[in-house]
């Protein structure tokens, strides 16, 4: 009699299985990792196009706020009280002309060495128009200087003594008193001003007549800290920080910067190429990479003087950070479920069931 061999239960093939899982995981890994790779340039765009959105915003916020200035400063030129010494100071024009021209040049050179209460200071610093100037300037403590020229160019009120008398050689005079007609408004770039102290910028204004022509000019040197406390106080997603930045790569206003400050800007001339190209965002080359975003308007298309740039930017590695941290969570987790499945198979491979007829040593005898 032939017994047949007893039959046993499936019984797992170790080898093949590990080899088939490294087969299936090296192709899965790769292509999790390519797949992420690809996610992350995306992700960068996204951020890129954020980052300009938000530029646009804050370039949005600083044109408001030199709106604002200029609407400010288009008021004082209608004070009557202002008006009214500019027309005291030109009514010596229809007096002798040459005496007027001369006697100019000889105060302008003794202007910075009189004292406040020398009678020709005094009487420019200590009349209703002066008194005026300074309680306005009291209440707008951005406005550090406040002066008033007439036709000719002469200081006729100031809320201080201002660092020159006469004013009409100088830039901003001539820009506001233009063909002379209607004149036009200046704004000057920012930079340290020595005679106030403070890191600022000049606004001028015409005094125009009512039948035509200008009579007269106001400056304003006003203190940029308010432009400071905008870009400080923008907050972006991704530790994104703002920058407002002239072409030729100083620092107008950013985080870490002075108004004295004359580092080049990071990734300027990349910012520049990008702008002439009509990019909104990058990734900048410097070590470690940033993604930048630009303002889609330039501040200059609104005023001449004001180069800047207008960028948000936030580290590469800090955008990416979520994505890396996924992509290692899920590496681990590949990994450990493909040792716990080797583990298992391994397990039951070495459990064999019964035989289906149970083995008697009185059966191997016969």
């Amino acid at each position: 009699m032939t017994l047949s061999e007893p039959t046993r239960k499936f019984a797992f093939d170790f080898r093949m299985l590990s080899i088939l899982l490294l087969l299936a995981v090296v192709p899965l890994l790769v292509v999790t990792w390519w797949l992420f790779t690809n996610y992350q340039n995306a992700y960068l765009e996204r951020s890129g196009a954020n980052l300009a959105a938000a530029a646009d915003m804050t370039f949005g916020h600083i044109n408001s706020y030199l709106q604002h200035q200029i609407i400010e400063t288009a008021a004082i030129t209608e004070v009557p009280v202002l008006r009214e010494v500019i027309k005291k100071g030109n009514a010596d024009l229809a007096g002798n002309l040459d005496q007027v021209r001369k006697a100019i040049p000889a105060l302008a050179a003794r202007w910075r060495s009189l004292d406040a209460r020398s009678p020709e200071v005094a009487a420019i610093l200590h009349n209703p128009a002066s008194d005026f100037l300074r309680r306005y300037a009291s209440v707008h403590r951005s406005y550090r200087t406040v002066m008033v020229t007439d036709f000719l160019g002469r200081t006729v009120a100031a809320n201080e003594k201002t660092t020159d008398y006469y004013q009409a050689d100088k830039d901003w005079w001539r820009e506001t008193y233009g063909d002379g007609r209607r004149g036009t408004v200046y704004i000057g770039d920012a930079g340290y001003d020595d005679s106030t102290g403070v890191y600022s910028m000049e606004l001028a204004q015409p005094f125009v007549d009512p039948g035509g022509g200008v009579i007269g000019a106001l400056k304003v040197v006003i203190d940029v800290q308010d432009i400071h406390s905008l870009i400080g106080s923008v907050r972006a997603a991704d530790g994104a920080t703002a920058a407002l930045i002239r072409a030729k790569g100083t620092v107008v206003s950013a985080p870490g910067y002075s108004g004295r400050d004359t580092r080049t800007f990071p990734g300027t001339l990349e910012l520049l190429t990008a702008r002439e190209k009509g990019r909104r965002y990058f990734v900048g080359s410097e070590t470690p990479p940033r993604v930048y975003g630009l303002a889609e308007r330039s501040l200059q298309e609104l005023y001449p003087h004001l180069n800047w740039i207008m960028t948000l930017s936030a580290p590469v590695q800090e955008i990416q950070a979520p994505l890396v941290e996924l992509r290692r969570h899920l590496v681990v987790l590949v990994l450990v479920i493909v040792l716990l499945t080797v583990a298992a198979a391994l397990l039951l491979s070495r459990v064999e069931s019964a035989p289906v007829v149970p083995e008697d040593p009185h059966l191997e005898r016969l």
